[in-house]
């Protein structure tokens, strides 16, 4: 009896030990003072017209979860779940309420992972690893990177399933398609990428088909590259979306840098977008400092330039504090 009953914790300290789970409550409070002059000229993140002294987020405040469990056998399953909102007046920052991601996911150490659900575009990778603001604040190259493309749902998609290499020497595969459901274009998007020492190369499509006439057959192409060379990181971007049903062609270019100054980061950042439509050529320069106080709270200052033809510049400065938990 003490043989069988031995046996049988030590099965259930097995069993326990398969199904090892756990959850993870994270998030981050950004809040900042940004000034615009009242320029008309587009200048991704920064305040359009206003001239007015704002408070504004330069990364966007989060709550979030995330759970994985051990499932045995080298299987794991996974969900992620993320909450967006303005620090300064407490409000939803959309009214999707996880507006961040929102998924689940059955991984294999092997295979990959498949995931159902809420999830960035697989092309977004390439352009927020070569944006020095990572889409965030008045310096940020942001949206501009999309080249005029625009998504099903911006650059997280809906309804959405997706695959995730392992990775094979550095290189991974990501894509994803997002079902329309009858209402809008199907979303597909496809990227490959390569990490290896300080080099990373991305590069990504992603197209709509079906829906309104205006977006069926619009596709986007983007390659970034980066490498880091110890006390500086050199970035560069190129991106082509065809737009209107896919009979215009739009091209957005970008370099930038960032570097390592003391215990803090001075990044430079400039991108042009030529556009098919009046054949316009807006410009952005993009210039901050980020001054680290502990792993998790850190200072920062930005500012951004707009500039575009037949328009008045557009500058925008921010001053804020961002922490982590």
């Amino acid at each position: 009896m003490k043989r069988l009953a031995t046996l049988a914790l030590l099965a259930a300290a097995a069993a326990g030990a398969s199904a090892q789970s756990s959850v993870t409550v994270y998030g981050l409070v950004d809040m900042g003072i940004v000034k615009g002059d009242g320029g008309t000229a587009a200048n991704p993140g920064a305040l359009g017209t206003s001239k007015a002294w704002t408070m504004q987020e330069r990364s966007s405040s989060r709550l979030g979860f995330r759970g994985d469990e051990d499932l045995g056998g080298g299987w794991s399953a996974q969900f992620q779940i993320e909450h967006r909102f303005r620090p300064d007046t407490g409000a939803v920052t959309n009214p999707t309420f996880w507006h961040g991601r929102s998924y689940v996911q059955l991984s294999s150490k092997t295979l990959g992972a498949l995931y159902l659900g809420r999830e960035y575009s697989p092309a977004y990778w390439p352009a927020f690893n070569t944006d020095p603001a990572g889409w965030d604040g008045v310096g940020q190259l942001g949206s501009h990177q999309y080249a005029g493309f625009s998504s099903t749902a911006g650059i997280r998609t809906n309804n959405t399933v997706g695959y995730r290499s392992p990775k094979f020497g550095g290189l991974s595969v990501d894509a994803a398609v997002s079902a329309g459901e009858g209402l809008v274009g199907r979303d597909s998007a496809i990227n490959l990428q390569y990490r290896s020492g300080g080099l990373y190369v991305g590069v990504a499509y992603e197209e709509i088909s079906g829906g309104l006439a205006a977006t069926d057959g619009n596709t986007l192409s983007n390659i970034g590259v980066t490498y880091d060379f110890g006390s500086v990181k050199a970035m560069a971007y190129y991106a082509r979306a065809e737009v209107n049903g896919g009979r215009d062609d739009n091209d957005f270019y970008s370099l930038a840098g960032v570097m390592r100054v003391g215990p803090g980061e001075v990044y430079l950042a400039y991108g042009r977008l030529d556009l098919a439509v009046n054949n316009t050529r807006p410009d952005k320069l993009g210039a901050g400092f980020k001054l680290p106080l502990s792993k998790r709270t850190n200072l920062y200052a930005d500012v951004g330039l707009g500039r575009e033809d037949g328009k008045s510049d557009n500058t925008a400065y921010a001053f804020g504090i961002k922490h982590t938990f």
